[in-house]
């Protein structure tokens, strides 16, 4: 144990890993998982193989009750949004590959519940090594995990949550998903892992948690000692163990300035993100839950511009009803209170898998260009659903201004589709005398080259554009959003995409038709700017990057950037535009990322 009292005489080390997710963090290491725990391994009488079977589903019980209610927990307190996670989980440890294989072991081989289990595993984890893509190979851990738990209740070890004392960075090999969402209630400073991606668990609620996290560190755990003094630096993905006593005093001075400029910019919160000629910009917020508007009113949020119900059918088995759509609906408006509320259609399909999905077993050679979003609305598999939704969310506009939003549009004829299908369950309520907002509008997304293109066109028949960037990138540059070996051609600021967004605004704005953008550039606080210059003055991002975006907007006037945008447009490359961006910032004063 390295003791307060032994700092003197150790050397400052620095290591660099994966940052993901930003901000300094100054605490004592509070190491997890050193002690992994050894299965006992020994054959069984036939007689008693029975009883190691029983054994085996027993603790398979008792790990699924613990993960749910280690999940009513998370929703009592933050909602749906990390739970989904532990619903995964769940369905691991009830998975055949996992219980019929360690049952077999147990009867085949006649070995103890315990080693049929690490057959079991490893059998499965084998697979996952396999796989060339670091999405699916970090998906390996969560067998790891979901095979300790059972083993921990067939050996009678502790399960319960991990407890750090209040400011600890936690530092171990990686962390459960269970383990992470809950370490933010013990006002836990930061996280570091040897393993782990931008995709991992671990990273992705660190992000959504606001604490500072580095992971992939390979080795850190060997390195540090229970107690050592550690600082994160979870924006450069810098952890410096043991840090001199200058060290110390430089880095508190670095997380000083983002605290007070973080300070500053939440105290923009009810400050209107106005330029300073006059031009009004509308920052909204995407959320996947109700839960989360309190945290997106509290950044400034003026209302929200997506919120995303494919959530609805990913977390839990039961897939979401009419009654469900529609009490989710109206829990969204009763806390935005009158704020404006744009509610997206399930947007399915390609890396968002649901239950009815992964049964239909559609075996797609190519999901992301295949039977997704709208399509699989207006197929045979997706259309009762689609209707049980737009009954749902048409009741639930009788409560608040709500606006209904289909994705993945390609042109005219598929936005005549599904209107016509709202039509039909209009005229089913209007037959029932059931109550709706007659006057509700309806919009599209634009997220393909195809619809950007034909933006006149279908602004004839669409209430509002909202242009889905994440998507638009995607589907422009044909890269692949997950895949690292190109990843670096996912450039928000390409020419060619510059070129749609203005076409599609100015195709919005010769109609007379709303147009917001709500894909992650909204939130950049370098494109934020550009995307203003190009005319599109509504923008919608994750509710942690309005302040920051609005304090950037507010030092600038429409007129400036509007001659930003003439120069960057000329330029070839998405670097020079961006260089040309943050330059023209600078002179501003603006300071970027300060706060991040």
């Amino acid at each position: 144990m390295g003791g307060r009292g032994d700092e003197s005489r150790k050397i400052e080390i620095r290591r660099v890993g994966v940052a993901v997710s930003a901000g300094i963090a100054i605490g004592r290491a509070f190491l997890v998982g050193r002690d992994l725990i050894k299965e006992p391994r020994y054959h069984v009488e036939l007689d008693d193989v029975e009883a190691e079977v029983a054994r085996l589903h027993r603790a398979i019980a008792a790990s699924d009750r613990q993960l749910e209610k280690i999940k009513g927990k998370l929703a009592a307190s933050q909602g749906e949004s990390d739970f989904h996670i532990i619903t995964a989980h769940q369905l691991m440890v009830k998975d055949e590959h996992l219980v019929d294989a360690a049952v077999g072991y147990i009867k085949d081989e006649s070995i103890n519940a315990e080693w049929a289990l690490r057959k079991a595993v490893d059998d499965i984890r084998g697979v996952f090594d396999a796989i060339e893509d670091d999405y699916f190979r970090e998906r390996r851990s969560d067998i790891d995990f979901v095979g300790e738990r059972v083993l921990r209740n067939l050996l009678g070890k502790e399960t319960g949550p991990l407890q750090p004392p209040p400011d600890a960075i936690v530092v171990a090999y990686d962390l459960s998903p269970a383990d992470t969402a809950q370490l933010h209630k013990q006002a836990v400073a930061g996280l570091i892992t040897d393993a782990g991606g931008k995709t991992s668990h671990t990273a992705i609620i660190a992000r959504a948690h606001e604490i500072p996290a580095v992971v992939g560190l390979e080795d850190v755990t060997e390195v540090v000692e229970d107690d050592d003094l550690l600082i994160v630096d979870g924006g450069g993905g810098v952890v410096i163990i043991n840090p001199a006593p200058s060290t110390v005093a430089e880095y508190r001075d670095q997380q000083r300035r983002e605290v007070a400029i973080e300070a500053v910019l939440l105290g923009n919160r009810d400050l209107p993100a106005r330029t300073k000629d006059g031009a009004e910009i509308q920052l909204l917020a995407n959320i996947d839950g109700a839960e989360e508007i309190d945290d997106a009113v509290a950044h400034g949020a003026v209302g929200v511009g997506l919120y995303r119900t494919e959530y609805l059918f990913m977390v839990g088995d039961v897939v979401p009803d009419e009654s469900t759509h529609y009490q989710t609906a109206v829990e969204v408006l009763r806390r935005m209170a009158g704020r404006p509320v744009t509610i997206r259609t399930f947007d399915l399909g390609a890396d968002k898998l649901a239950g009815f999905l992964e049964e239909a077993k559609l075996d797609e050679a190519n999901p992301a260009l295949g039977l997704r979003s709208t399509r699989l609305c207006l197929a045979d598999l997706g259309r009762d659903l689609f209707r049980s939704q737009l009954r749902g969310l048409l009741r639930a506009s009788a409560h608040g201004p709500l606006r209904i939003m289909f994705p993945m549009i390609s042109g005219v004829a598929e936005l005549r589709a599904v209107k016509a299908v709202l039509e039909e369950v209009k005229t089913e309520l209007r037959a029932s005398a059931v109550a709706f907002d007659e006057a509700i509008k309806v919009g599209i997304m634009i997220e393909m080259p195809s619809a950007a293109l034909i933006a006149d066109m279908l602004a004839r028949e669409a209430d509002f554009f909202s242009i889905g960037t994440n998507d638009l990138i995607q589907y422009t540059m044909a890269v692949d959003r997950v895949n690292e070996l190109v990843s670096y051609l996912y450039e928000p600021l390409h020419p060619a995409l510059l070129r749609l967004l203005r076409d599609t605004g100015r195709a919005a704005r010769e109609a007379g038709i709303p147009v917001s953008l709500c894909g992650e550039m909204a939130g950049d606080p370098v494109v934020a700017p550009v995307l203003v210059g190009l005319g599109l003055t509504e923008l919608s991002m994750s509710a942690v990057a309005i302040p920051e975006v609005k304090g950037v907007l507010r030092a600038t006037t429409l007129t400036d950037l509007e001659r930003l945008v003439e120069r960057v447009m000329l330029l070839p490359t998405a670097q020079e535009i961006r260089e040309a961006v943050v330059a023209h910032l600078e002179e501003l004063g603006v300071q970027l990322g300060a706060s991040r």
